[in-house]
């Protein structure tokens, strides 16, 4: 008597998925279908074969999770000398500055009044992983400069690990790490 309640229940189940889909059926063809037919008419067997497959496609499309959002960080923030004490050194003073989204390194030059021929000059051997064309939203980029606002060094961090360059005595810049 045990074994016979869950088959008794499953018996049922069966019966109420029949209905429904029975239920189903005269609604689509009493109501649905005839109002369907004068559309679909001037179609191929074709033409409504592909709209139905596009139409599948589409729901399936509306149901699948979109792309990965990044935070939008539009805001660049510069940290003030002050915060930076004790990172002086006898070439300069290093200053941090944020990468905003959609910004390359030369905007942010430009925009800070940086000597972009210094960026330049470091762009020219910059080397393998192109890092100071591969920038990401909210990434540090630190500058050393002197009082004069003469480019010394640079500085950022990225997925290869930290990259510098530092300013020889004869002006050219070298990529140390």
């Amino acid at each position: 008597m045990v074994e016979s309640q869950p088959m008794l229940k499953e018996a049922a189940m069966k019966e109420r998925i029949s209905t429904l889909l029975d239920t189903g059926k005269q609604i689509f063809s009493h109501e649905i279908s005839p109002r369907l037919q004068p559309l679909l008419a001037p179609f191929s067997v074709w033409h409504l074969r592909i709209m139905a497959v596009a139409a599948i496609l589409i729901l399936i499309g509306l149901f699948l999770p979109g792309p990965a959002q990044e935070p939008d960080i539009t805001l660049r923030h510069v940290d003030p000398p002050a915060t930076l004490g004790g990172q002086s050194d006898t070439q300069g003073t290093w200053h941090t500055y944020h990468v905003a989204a959609g910004e390359t390194l030369a905007q942010l030059f430009r925009d800070e009044g940086l000597d972009t021929e210094a960026l330049y000059a470091m762009a020219a051997i910059q080397g393998s992983g192109q890092p100071l064309g591969t920038l990401s939203a909210g990434q540090a980029v630190k500058v050393r400069m002197t009082s004069s606002s003469h480019i010394t060094g640079l500085t950022l961090e990225n997925a290869q690990g930290q990259v510098l360059f530092v300013r020889q005595a004869d002006g050219h810049f070298l990529r140390v790490q």
